[in-house]
């Protein structure tokens, strides 16, 4: 196990500075073919220059890259990792699979959000895309295991996987903030793996993790390149298949009878966002698809917030909220019970605290 989380860290810092060389060359790419977020007078954007959008793909080839560096060396150097690493590519392993499955979708994700941000598509023909690479996944065999039935553990993965695909596509509203929160959550999913022996799981997630960080330095604040719909579909998209495989096989969280908390908790941040977004845009008459500035971040700002503290206040109640859920891997009841008091508490002290500035405004 200890030799596993020298391998982590050296997938992290790995990812970690490939997103520091892939984000300028994008950037300036972007720039030469015109791939720009123009905001041309749009309510819901807070930008007033035209800013890069090729940073989902910085994202997804550093995220690629470590991968397949990672591959290559398994093959070739085997005598560097762990004696169990050389179970994982046996023949026959259905983890290589669905590794194949979660790069091909992951990538389809990366050209579906690029197609987006050149001319942008209606909201149901692009919904029509993204439940497809969903329940493709699903039944391709990467679906939750605490329903027996595969075609219902599909159907359900599918509309798992699709919630939290748009959660983390509707948080990309601020600088830093979706690829902040797409590390937090990830590293706490590689934690989560990590501690219960799930090896290319947590991989998975580490190499995301660090993707993320790395690409964080040029986004935040004031952000010299954007995500795009391609960088918040494809960090949405692997979160969500981390939430999926982590947690739900064998390890001491399985024997507790509630594993299913712990990627609730570790993704509460964007589904909070997510459903009070659609309340309060539902009880306005609006369309849920329609961006404004009723997220949380955004509530912040209207309380007299910059952007930036904004973004770190976000930052910091994810980060308390995935840590509560990593503690659950080891909790009886008695602690499960007082870590989800502890957290509906802070989102329900939250919302009064941002619908009482709206009273006021």
């Amino acid at each position: 196990m200890q030799d596993w989380w020298t391998i982590y860290l050296a997938a992290m810092v790995l990812s970690f500075v490939l997103a520091l060389i892939f984000t300028p060359i994008c950037r300036k790419l972007a720039w030469k073919f015109n791939i720009l977020d123009k905001p041309l007078s749009e309510g819901h954007k807070m930008h007033s220059d035209a800013t890069p959008l090729l940073g989902g793909t910085a994202v997804c080839l550093s995220w690629l890259s470590t991968l397949l560096i990672g591959l290559f060396v398994a093959r070739n150097k085997i005598e560097l990792l762990p004696a169990s690493y050389s179970n994982i590519f046996s023949s026959g392993n259905p983890a290589l699979n669905q590794l194949f499955v979660i790069v091909f979708c992951a990538i389809s994700f990366i050209i579906l959000g690029l197609v987006d941000d050149r001319s942008p598509m209606s909201a149901k023909f692009k919904l029509f895309l993204q439940a497809s690479l969903c329940f493709g996944t699903a039944f391709a065999g990467i679906r939750v295991s605490f329903i027996s039935d595969p075609i219902i553990a599909s159907l359900a993965t599918g509309m798992i996987l699709l919630t939290i695909l748009n959660a983390v596509n509707f948080l990309d509203n601020m600088d830093g903030l979706c690829c902040g929160v797409g590390a937090i959550c990830a590293g706490a999913f590689a934690i989560s793996a990590g501690l219960q022996g799930q090896y290319l799981v947590s991989i998975l997630a580490t190499v995301t993790c660090g993707s993320c960080f790395g690409f964080y330095i040029f986004n935040c604040n004031p952000a010299s390149i954007f995500l795009g719909d391609s960088g918040s579909h494809f960090v949405g998209y692997l979160l969500g298949v981390c939430g999926i495989l982590v947690t739900y096989t064998s390890g001491e969280a399985h024997q507790t009878g509630y594993p299913f908390i712990i990627p609730i908790l570790i993704l509460a941040i964007p589904f909070f966002d997510l459903a009070s977004v659609i309340v309060i845009r539902t009880r306005q008459g609006k369309p849920v698809y329609i961006g404004d500035h009723n997220h949380i971040s955004h509530r912040f700002v209207k309380m007299g917030f910059s952007r930036r503290a904004s973004v770190f206040l976000v930052h910091s109640l994810c980060l308390i909220i995935c840590l509560s859920g990593i503690a659950l891997i080891k909790a009886n009841i008695a602690v499960m019970i007082l870590i989800l008091t502890q957290v509906i508490a802070l989102l329900i002290f939250m919302t009064i605290l941002h619908s009482r500035q709206k009273f006021r405004k």
